[in-house]
């Protein structure tokens, strides 16, 4: 892949220079966009290694198409993604959807760390500078608004004509841009998440039988409880599981925090929902002390991204964070990526606040109907009417919607550029397309879609 990078077909430059703060998936996709576009990219990362924590993460159509566009990586990820036979189930083992390699508007799964392996590898073979180990402390815009910048824990100060803020949830840009920090509140809920090597699952006879390697698929099982959820998915190399249980305050939103598979069981256990036996024996040979304890939090969606002189950018968790439910945050952050970078080239360097003003106009009513989609999918899977389910199992299947999967972010910048520069010039609301048919976006809380529950389901416009 990294050979083939080279080939690339790439815009002649803009003279603009970009900082990008983060090199998870979205700050590192966005670096490879940004320079295809013919802009100047480095990369700033907090961690002193490239990170190899997490499972799995589910990324769209509408941001894998983009690697037609980038020699060499179409190939390198379809091979190193699941190829997922999808099946769902009840909590107990009953089959509502059968294994099926064919489901329609589910994302592509792929282990994250590999993925980010082949995203920093792309990245780097360009020339893309990723500089790790430097964590930024505070974001400014240079007084005369012909820059920005940022300051390193470590003093550090690096300049350019645009930052780009990808640091996700604890990125310290909302000082600059909100001015106050969006505030978090708990959900309720928690999930526990792990993966580790399959021959340490199939140690177990049992498991080894009830969830075994397949040739040329992988294993993946979406389970459905009252008020929660589980997934297991197993390939021949990684076995992975998630589960969604009550939060008992001892969660936290990080990586970090742990517990081990005996926890795990006990709250299982407390909860009174008789899981599949299959299902907890696989959670009982999770290696000791590496389940993730993820806290659920909510978050009121954000509209504005941009700073006050249009210098400094906020994309993926740093601008929008999503349920694990909407199976869509880093496809959003794919897709900011694609959309900035098409915003700037057509701006050119004298325009760069207009570019990030119009980004942010194209894309904050789509991201917005996509969060919201991450409730109505938890509504509809944590409150499954079972027999309805046997009689239209294809309701519970569907993830996300066609207008989330067909959308493509950069042509959608080039169709919408001349109408969106006069909306944001003139002060007007942009009409955008690139939300559910018939839906019209409207400001709401996390509060009032709790207070919904499963009326959310009846949403105006076609979200199938």
């Amino acid at each position: 892949m990294a050979a083939e990078a080279h080939k690339i077909v790439r815009s002649p430059s803009t003279g603009i220079d970009v900082v990008v703060v983060g090199a998870g998936i979205g700050g590192l996709f966005s670096a490879v966009e940004l320079y295809r576009q013919g802009h100047t990219v480095r990369v700033l990362e907090s961690k002193p290694e490239l990170t190899t924590i997490g499972d799995f993460i589910g990324i769209g159509q509408s941001a894998t198409r983009q690697f037609s566009k980038w020699p060499g990586m179409q190939a390198a990820f379809t091979s190193e993604r699941y190829e997922a036979m999808m099946s769902f189930l009840k909590y107990d083992g009953e089959v509502l959807i059968k294994p099926s390699l064919t489901l329609e508007r589910v994302p592509h799964a792929i282990h994250r760390a590999k993925l980010l392996r082949l995203l920093y590898d792309y990245a780097t073979a360009l020339g893309i500078s990723v500089t790790l180990g430097q964590s930024v402390s505070e974001y400014f815009e240079k007084p005369d608004g012909l820059g920005a910048g940022v300051v390193t824990t470590k003093g550090e100060r690096f300049e350019a004509d645009l930052v780009v803020a990808a640091d996700g949830v604890g990125t310290q840009s909302w000082k600059l841009i909100q001015g106050s920090q969006t505030q978090a509140r708990s959900s309720g809920f928690a999930i526990y998440r792990t993966a580790f090597p399959t021959k340490v699952a199939h140690q177990d006879p049992l498991v080894a039988e009830q969830f075994p390697v397949l040739e040329g698929v992988d294993d993946c099982r979406m389970w459905l409880a009252p008020k929660g959820h589980g997934v297991t998915l197993v390939s021949k190399d990684i076995t992975t599981w998630l589960l969604t249980h009550k939060d008992s305050s001892t969660a936290a939103e990080s990586w970090s925090k742990r517990v081990s598979a005996p926890d795990v069981l006990r709250e299982v256990a407390a909860s009174g929902i008789k899981w599949d036996p299959g299902f907890m024996r696989l959670i009982a040979q999770s290696p000791e002390n590496s389940v993730v304890d993820w806290k659920l939090l909510w978050r009121d969606p954000v509209s504005n991204w941009v700073s006050e002189q249009g210098r400094v950018v906020q994309l993926g968790d740093a601008a929008h964070v999503f349920l694990p439910t909407s199976t869509n945050g880093g496809t959003q952050a794919c897709e900011d990526g694609i959309s900035l970078a098409a915003c700037l080239a057509l701006a050119g360097k004298n325009n760069i606040a207009l570019a990030t003003r119009v980004h942010n106009a194209l894309r904050a009513d789509r991201v917005s109907c996509c969060q919201r989609g991450g409730f109505r999918n938890r509504e509809k899977w944590h409150h499954t009417d079972f027999e309805k389910a046997r009689e239209h199992p294809e309701d519970i299947g569907e993830m996300i919607g066609r207008w989330v999967q067909e959308h493509e972010a950069e042509q959608y910048v080039f169709d919408n550029w001349s109408k969106c520069v006069n909306a944001v010039v003139t002060g007007k609301k942009f009409e955008n397309t690139n939300i559910p048919p018939g839906y019209r976006c409207r400001p709401w809380t996390v509060d009032e879609l709790a207070a919904q529950g499963p009326g959310i389901a009846q949403d105006e416009g076609d979200w199938s």
